[in-house]
């Protein structure tokens, strides 16, 4: 199957294109592996591998850029399944950290915190309080992800998460308080991104993609959440 870079620029485009191998995809994953995986989910992560070309997803003969249908399966097997965890509502963390976006939002309109009320880049762009605790839940979203993860494949294991608001910006913040390394947890909603890179002074990093309602903060009580975490 023949990419072009127009493809990888374009969701729509790149999900039209290739349709009906996703759709044939998503189906395969629900049939031999159990996971209920949406069409557009599956389009939009298959794009992210493609983008940044891992498991050689894509092969590159001179000017064509070629999908491999036997490496998407194997990427899907061997990195998307195993590393996915399906959070729902009731489930403490999430409520905690609901309770927590609340109270960092209203913090941060009363000045309680160094993070202002204006979108990153833009000063002037004051965002909205809804728009704002939406930004708070996603963002350590992904914390709650990866302690699911960790506990899942290491019962023994006991993770302890930042939940302190505070006035003072520590340059290396460990997002896992407990851990005897620095931790850098990034976590983005946009599953058709390429995977990012902890920022320099960290020990590890880790991606988090949240398969999460992208419009209004009460939406999230409207759906599971599907969580994608991989180092």
């Amino acid at each position: 199957m023949r990419l072009t870079k127009g493809d990888l620029q374009s969701p729509n485009r790149f999900k039209k294109k290739f349709w009906n191998e996703i759709v044939s995809l998503s189906e395969r994953i629900r049939r031999e592996r159990g996971m209920d995986l949406g069409v557009e989910e599956v389009g939009d992560l298959l794009l992210s591998a493609c983008r940044s070309n891992d498991f050689d997803i894509v092969l590159v003969q001179g000017k064509w850029h070629l999908l491999q249908e036997e490496k998407v399966w194997e990427w899907f097997d061997k990195k998307i399944i195993p590393n996915t965890v399906v959070l729902g509502l009731d489930d403490e963390d999430v409520l905690r950290l609901l309770i927590f976006s609340i109270e960092m939002t209203y913090q941060m309109f009363l000045g309680g915190t160094r993070a202002t009320v204006s979108a990153k880049g833009f000063r002037e762009r004051r965002r909205t309080f809804e728009a704002i605790l939406a930004d708070q839940f996603t963002g350590k979203f992904g914390e709650i992800a990866l302690k699911k993860f960790l506990e899942k494949h290491f019962p023994y294991v006991q993770i302890e998460l930042d939940w302190e608001i505070s006035r003072h910006l520590e340059k290396y913040r460990n997002d896992i308080l407990n851990a005897k390394k620095k931790v850098s947890i990034k976590s983005s909603p946009a599953l058709s991104g390429v995977w990012a890179e902890a920022d320099e002074g960290y020990d590890y990093g880790v991606m988090v993609k949240c398969c999460v309602p992208p419009t209004h903060y009460l939406a999230i009580f409207r759906r599971g959440l599907w969580i994608f975490p991989t180092s």
